[in-house]
């Protein structure tokens, strides 16, 4: 993949479709070298966009296992293991000035589903991790 953009149409995202991170960092046109960091291991921000990436009943890369579930269509969502609520990216996650792409899987060797654009009620405590419930807005297709 080249570093240099090109004047592809606009991407866009559907609910309920698979996509791998190769997928997306295609689909966003990201330099081979920005393809790491916290693109890896849950949640990243992506100008006014936070991509949150979340197993369900199956460890993470990491080796930690998030309790991750569904609830109906609320995703009960865990952020890392020491994430609080006083963190400046939970802080911008919870904010409502953020458009927040949901991407789930039930095995960690496969691509993610796209859930949606999530609208987060959080679950104040002192615990950690910090705990957000993912309500859906109904959509098919988002554009990045």
């Amino acid at each position: 993949m080249s570093d240099a953009p090109d004047k592809a149409a606009p991407p866009m995202y559907y609910v309920g479709h698979l996509y791998s991170r190769a997928d997306i960092y295609e689909i966003l046109r990201i330099p081979n070298s920005k393809q790491q960091g916290d693109w890896l291991n849950g949640y990243h921000r992506h100008g006014s966009d936070y991509y949150v990436f979340c197993n369900i009943g199956t460890t993470a890369r990491t080796g930690y296992d998030h309790p991750n579930r569904w609830e109906g269509n609320r995703l009960v969502w865990h952020g890392k293991p020491s994430s609080r609520f006083d963190q400046k990216t939970i802080i911008n996650l919870i904010s409502g000035d953020y458009r927040i792409l949901i991407f789930s899987r039930m095995n960690n060797r496969q691509p993610f589903q796209f859930a949606g654009l999530g609208k987060p009620m959080p679950h104040y405590s002192t615990s950690e991790p910090i705990r957000i419930d993912w309500d859906f807005r109904p959509l098919d297709i988002v554009t990045p």
